[in-house]
């Protein structure tokens, strides 16, 4: 459960933004708050927005990172382990492999130094991040002094020397546990030089060291090309899960399933005719004001809740929380030729709901919520807006201003609902309407006519005795 961050609207700088975003139980939506919001002047709980999708996805890559070095710390570990076993105790065993034992302290000093860095990185993430560099400047050389041992006490051998090409690609395969092409590359480079010595102390021929080091970086290669593809395969994964979230966020299960086929050709902008509803939460500033921070965020996770599978239910988009407030709109990302009845109906819906809520909340011995809803119909620009790190799928114009400026003139009037005329006309005569009075508004030449839906017979007003006769 996230509590929403603070914001205000232009005309409204006393009320500020305090709701919440949550995890909707019965759908697993997750719903965050918007940038228009307005409302108490409290300080509860405060997060930051949700983490950009490129740094979630840099997290996860470095936890990933992080138990591949543990995993590499402790196999090594128990390698060398029984490494040094082996070059202790074969010898007494088989006496013909006397000449071929690396020297037992030079061991000794390995096996302590991978028991530190085996023990450090238990202990500290940063000391884990190193994986790869430490193969590079710990192992590699300490591979090539007990090999240079052996072989400068055995002259014209160049089995040891051979054999040790094993061990410096196994090294390498371990660097890739690092995720990073570079320190793959790093190790390479130092194991390959370490062996062109060897090879060359053993009197080797040049072709053969030629061959060696061209295995060694095709090793190499292999394993940066694997490691590319794994964080390639681990950024696509995200990006689709990101994808899916950000479906779920918006719309309704339905919905979402046929977008989803879609795939990213909903982000573009494009112009739609669509209806947008605004809802408000009636005194919301007073109402607040008596109780705590998380007494508030768990009445507007409730109260969101609600509305939110109601719009759903209805096939709407939710755009964002603006506090206590509610954006949605129908008619885009999908086109809803009955988008004006839509919206209509559902904020009828979302009216008998609140009643519903608020029977519970009685029961309760909680204050009762009174709720307004503005809805217009016009032209607006839908798509993916925002930065880089932060994008919302969102409308935007002028109708959405307009409805905005409707749902603040259900409290003027004291009515439920406020439908605009463009609305009304567009739903035609399948709802019936009140008129109410018309009202100038900042910014628009003529005053701004609105309607009154009628839903099952009774007039959703919270004066129904101040509405006109019903017009068809």
């Amino acid at each position: 459960m996230l509590p929403a961050r603070f914001d205000t609207r232009a005309g409204s700088s006393e009320r500020v933004q305090t709701a919440a975003a949550q995890r909707l139980s019965r759908r697993g939506v997750l719903v965050t708050p918007g940038a228009h919001g307005v409302r108490s002047p409290l300080v509860a709980a405060v997060v930051q927005p949700p983490e950009p999708v490129s740094d979630a996805y840099e997290h996860a890559l470095a936890a990933e990172r992080l138990r591949s070095a543990r995993v590499l710390g402790l196999l090594r570990f128990v390698g060398i382990t029984i490494a040094s076993g082996l070059n202790l105790l074969l010898p007494e065993v088989m006496h013909e492999t006397r000449a071929l034992q690396a020297d037992v302290r030079l061991f000794a000093y390995y096996w302590l130094a991978a028991a530190a860095v085996f023990w450090a990185n238990r202990r500290s993430g940063r000391i884990a991040y190193l994986v790869g560099l430490d193969i590079a400047v710990v192992d590699m050389p300490f591979v090539f002094l007990l090999q240079w041992d052996v072989v400068a006490r055995n002259p014209g051998v160049a089995a040891p020397a051979v054999w040790s090409v094993v061990f410096y690609m196994l090294l390498i395969m371990a660097a890739a546990f690092s995720l990073q092409t570079w320190r793959i590359f790093l190790a390479a480079g130092i194991g390959g030089a370490l062996e062109v010595v060897l090879l060359s102390l053993a009197h080797v021929d040049r072709q053969f060291i030629a061959g060696t080091v061209a295995v060694i970086g095709g090793v190499a290669a292999m394993c940066a090309y694997n490691a590319w593809r794994t964080i390639h395969f681990v950024h696509t994964v995200a990006d689709e899960h990101r994808r899916r979230e950000r479906l779920a966020r918006y719309f309704s299960p339905q919905l979402a399933s046929r977008l989803d086929k879609m795939g990213d050709s909903i982000s573009a902008g494009e112009t739609r005719d669509v209806t947008i509803l605004f809802s408000d939460i009636r005194d919301f500033t007073v109402l607040s004001e008596s109780l705590t921070g998380d007494q508030v965020v768990a009445m507007l996770n409730e109260y969101h809740g609600r509305m939110v599978e109601t719009i759903f239910a209805a096939g709407g988009t939710l755009d964002k929380f603006m506090g206590d407030g509610i954006m949605a709109y129908f008619g885009a990302p999908v086109a809803q030729p009955d988008h004006a009845e839509r919206a209509v109906s559902c904020a009828l819906a979302m009216q008998a709901e609140l009643a519903r809520l608020n029977a519970e909340r009685t029961q309760r011995g909680d204050p009762p919520l009174r709720m307004g809803i503005g809805v217009h119909t016009g032209t607006v620009v839908v798509g993916d807006i925002g930065s880089p790190r932060r994008r919302e799928y969102t409308a935007i114009g002028d109708a959405v201003n307009v409805a905005a400026r409707i749902e603040r003139l259900t409290k003027l009037h004291g009515m439920g609902i406020l439908v605009s005329e463009e609305t009304r006309r567009r739903v035609g005569h399948t709802i019936r309407f009140s008129p109410a009075p018309p009202t100038p508004v900042p910014g628009k030449a003529e005053p701004l006519r609105t309607y009154v839906p009628v839903g099952d017979g009774a007039e959703t007003s919270a004066h129904p005795s101040t509405a006109g006769p019903p017009v068809t």
